[in-house]
C-alpha cells in the first residue's frame, strides 16, 4: 500500500527547499498550521522523523532528504506524463525553443513543423541554460539551435554551416580572402547576449585553440542579425554563419577563417519524447524542411 499521496510528497519537497514552514506554506499555498500537521501525519505513518524543527530553523533529517529528493523526481515525472498525455491527445501546444529565430535554418525548420503537426506551435527563445532542464521537465518539447547535451536528451543534426567573419567594407581586413585568428585578435569581436546564446563560448573556444584571447565589444547584440550592425564602425568583427552573411546588406564582407570552422544546427528533445506522434512528426518535418535549403551558400556572395 502507498502511504503517501502526491500532495503530501509536494509538501515534503517544498519544505525541504524552503527550510521554513512559513515560506513553504506560502509557496504551496496552505495555512502554516495545516502544513505542520500534514508533515507530522506523514512522519507517524512512515515511522521516521523527516524534519528537525527548532524555533530558529527547519532542517531535513537524512530520511527527510531522501524522501524530498525522490519526491522532486516523482512529481517531475508526473508533470511530464500529464503534459505528454495532453500533447498526445492534441489538447495543448507544441513548445519549440528556437535559437536565433530569424536565421534561415531556424525559419525552414519551424515553418516545416508548423505545416505538418496537428497542434498549434508555440515558438519561443528561452535562456540557454534553462533549455535542457525544460526539455527534461516537459516544459519544452523541442529545441532548435546548438546541440543540447545532457543525460536523457537526444539530438539530431539538421545542418552544418561554414563560419566566417563579417566586417564592414572599410575594415582593414576587408580585402583578405581568408583571415587567421591571430589577425582577428587585433580587433573587437561582437558579443552575442550570453543569456540567450552559447555563441560567445564557442568563439572563445576557437580562439583558445589557437592560443589566443578575443577582445569583446562593449555593446552586446541580441542575436547574429543585430550583431551585424556593430561592424559598421569599421573595426568590429562578427563571427557568423554563412547564411547570416548571405543575407547581409551591401557594405559588408564575409571572410573565410583559417583554419576553417563549422557550426552545427541540432534538433533536441527529451530522449523518449519521439515516442509521441506529434514530436516524431515534428522531427521528421524539420529534417525534411532544412534539407530543401541550398547545400552551401559560401562562394555566391
Amino acid at each position: 500500500m502507498i502511504d503517501v499521496s502526491l500532495a503530501e510528497l509536494h509538501y515534503v519537497a517544498v519544505l525541504a527547499r524552503e527550510l521554513s514552514f512559513t515560506r513553504a506554506a506560502a509557496a504551496i499555498p496552505m495555512a502554516q498550521p495545516a502544513l505542520s500537521q500534514a508533515i507530522s501525519r506523514i512522519e507517524r505513518r512512515l515511522g521516521v522523523v523527516l524534519f528537525l524543527r527548532t524555533s530558529r530553523k527547519v532542517e531535513p533529517t537524512p530520511a527527510g532528504a531522501v524522501l524530498a529528493e525522490r519526491a522532486e523526481a516523482i512529481l517531475g515525472d508526473v508533470r511530464t506524463a500529464l503534459s505528454d498525455t495532453r500533447l498526445a491527445g492534441e489538447s495543448r501546444r507544441l513548445r519549440v525553443h528556437v535559437t536565433e529565430q530569424s536565421l534561415q535554418v531556424a525559419r525552414a525548420a519551424t515553418a516545416a513543423i508548423r505545416g505538418t503537426v496537428a497542434v498549434p506551435v508555440e515558438q519561443l527563445t528561452a535562456p540557454w541554460e534553462s533549455v535542457g532542464p525544460a526539455l527534461l521537465a516537459g516544459d519544452l518539447d523541442l529545441a532548435i539551435g546548438p546541440r543540447v547535451i545532457g543525460p536523457g536528451i537526444s539530438s539530431v543534426r539538421l545542418r552544418s554551416e561554414t563560419v566566417g567573419a563579417v566586417v564592414s567594407a572599410d575594415h582593414p581586413l576587408a580585402d583578405a580572402g581568408a583571415v587567421s585568428f591571430a589577425e582577428l585578435a587585433d580587433f573587437p569581436v561582437v558579443s552575442i547576449d550570453r543569456g540567450l546564446s552559447s555563441w560567445d563560448r564557442t568563439v572563445q573556444r576557437w580562439f583558445e585553440l589557437e592560443g589566443l584571447e578575443p577582445q569583446w565589444t562593449r555593446s552586446t547584440a541580441f542575436g547574429a542579425v543585430a550583431g551585424t550592425d556593430l561592424v559598421a564602425d569599421g573595426r568590429a568583427v562578427l563571427f557568423a554563419l554563412e547564411s547570416v552573411a548571405y543575407e547581409q546588406a551591401r557594405g559588408r564582407r564575409f571572410l573565410l577563417l583559417d583554419p576553417p570552422r563549422q557550426a552545427d544546427w541540432f534538433l533536441s528533445h527529451r530522449g523518449d519524447a519521439d515516442q509521441l506522434p506529434v514530436v516524431a512528426a515534428a522531427v521528421r518535418a524539420a529534417i525534411d524542411g532544412v534539407a530543401t535549403l541550398p547545400p552551401a551558400l559560401t562562394g555566391i556572395l
